[in-house]
């Protein structure tokens, strides 16, 4: 698909105009970075650093996310807000997700434009893909401490999958400590309807 089979729009923000999801390109990384890295700041003090580190290292891994899905950002007056990646294939990220499940992750919004449904422009892409691909499920994971992150899965009707659930202490080499849970969310999707002749 172009980045115009993609485009939607999203939620006006009050200090920025029409939004919108597209494709993104090389030349967005520098802004996908600094919006990851502003989303996620908040975090580095309520995990140790040894864990936190390589998991954002992991978030960032643009080309890792771009050889195995789709990157999309969310657009505004020239600015990237927010972004997520978008994986038809959700097994090869190595979280247990079944084949044939669609996948997001590393989403991120950044923080002044939180609220005004940049999150949900990119969740609502992401089950079109993956409709769109077939995909039975669109699952994704987030951290415990994300609270912000699960109320607004809750709201938009996500459902809790513990047996997708791992210790991201475990993940990145930590043993021996308290595990902090990356938590699984996921939808069922309904097939798309053939359209009417």
């Amino acid at each position: 698909m172009s980045v115009s089979d993609t485009a939607v729009a999203a939620a006006p923000a009050p200090a920025h105009g029409a939004s919108l999801v597209r494709d993104a390109v090389p030349a967005d990384y520098p802004a996908i970075r600094r919006v990851i890295l502003a989303a996620y700041r908040q975090y580095a003090d309520l995990i140790a650093r040894d864990i936190f580190s390589p998991y954002l290292a992991d978030v960032l891994d643009l080309d890792q996310h771009a050889r195995h899905g789709r990157l999309l950002v969310v657009e505004a007056d020239g600015r990237i807000l927010g972004f997520g990646a978008f994986y038809p294939d959700a097994s090869v990220q190595g979280f247990g997700w079944p084949p044939g499940w669609a996948s997001g992750r590393a989403l991120a919004v950044d923080p002044s434009a939180r609220g005004h449904g940049v999150a949900r422009a990119l969740l609502a892409v992401g089950e079109r893909l993956a409709r769109e691909a077939g995909a039975p499920v669109y699952a994704f994971h987030t951290a415990s401490f994300m609270t912000g992150a699960i109320a607004l899965y809750e709201r938009l009707g996500y459902h809790r999958a513990p047996e997708f659930d791992f210790d991201m202490a475990a993940r990145y080499g930590r043993f021996g400590t308290a595990p902090i849970m990356s938590i699984a969310y996921l939808r069922q999707l309904a097939p798309e309807r053939a359209a009417c002749a």
